[in-house]
């Protein structure tokens, strides 16, 4: 009986952990792949542009305004605009672009993996009850927090994410989202053409902790995530082979 149990449980196979945490159900297709890509590979593009950031900073602010919409190169380029040496209207269209221009990625990610988003973000039964509770958000509520989603210490990626799992009209997302990062562009802007170097000075220490911590989070949570669901995994094999 124990050898066909055992001829049994090796001729199933394993299941991967990656499989069972996977937003998206059954084959990855090339969209599922892509908005992967930018959720995580993106960031990490970033991190690796690190080193050449200060070069940019003084001497092509407006192509990392374009690269990234960090705040510093705004701040940088807008203190650059006020001894003429870049348009002032450029920095504003750059500032912008590069704030919003992967946010819609987050928002379809949200709604085209549905429920699967909290594979990525829930590492117990009471976080995936709190997580639910957000489909509860009415349409205002999130319509604010996507509009303050470039401020500061507020984890934009997530909100939009939460927009469009809980199946936010594309048309109000995109809205609040394009009014907020024209907001949020036009204040770095003003900081950068009243204030100078100064500006830069305190965003870029700003702007250093904030990009390890928004690391941290994603690596942390696809870490957890991973490594939960091979332990039960394991178990699981294990109380099979006790039976």
């Amino acid at each position: 009986m124990s050898d066909d149990r055992a001829d049994r449980d090796a001729a199933e196979p394993k299941e991967n952990p990656w499989v069972a945490l996977k937003p998206w159900q059954g084959k990855a297709q090339g969209l599922d792949k892509l908005l992967l890509f930018i959720i995580i590979g993106v960031p990490l593009i970033y991190l690796a542009l690190m080193p050449l950031r200060p070069w940019m900073l003084v001497n092509a602010p407006v192509v990392q305004e374009f690269i990234n919409g960090a705040k510093t190169s705004i701040v940088a380029a807008a203190a650059y605009a006020r001894v003429g040496e870049i348009p002032l209207w450029l920095v504003i269209v750059a500032g912008f672009i590069g704030m919003a221009k992967l946010d819609w990625a987050f928002w379809l990610a949200g709604r085209r993996w549905g429920d699967g988003v909290l594979r990525l973000f829930a590492q117990n039964e009471r976080q995936l009850k709190r997580i639910n509770q957000l489909k509860k958000i009415p349409n205002w509520a999130l319509f604010l927090m996507t509009l303050i989603s470039r401020c500061p210490g507020v984890p934009g990626t997530l909100v939009y994410l939460v927009a469009g799992w809980t199946r936010m009209r594309l048309s109000l997302f995109l809205v609040a989202d394009l009014l907020g990062c024209l907001t949020f562009t036009l204040i770095w802007t003003f900081l950068g053409y009243q204030l100078g170097e100064a500006a830069v000075d305190i965003l870029e220490v700003i702007d250093k902790y904030a990009l390890w911590l928004t690391l941290a989070l994603i690596v942390g949570i696809f870490a957890i995530s991973f490594f939960k669901e091979y332990r039960k995994q394991k178990k699981a094999a294990g109380d099979t082979a006790e039976d």
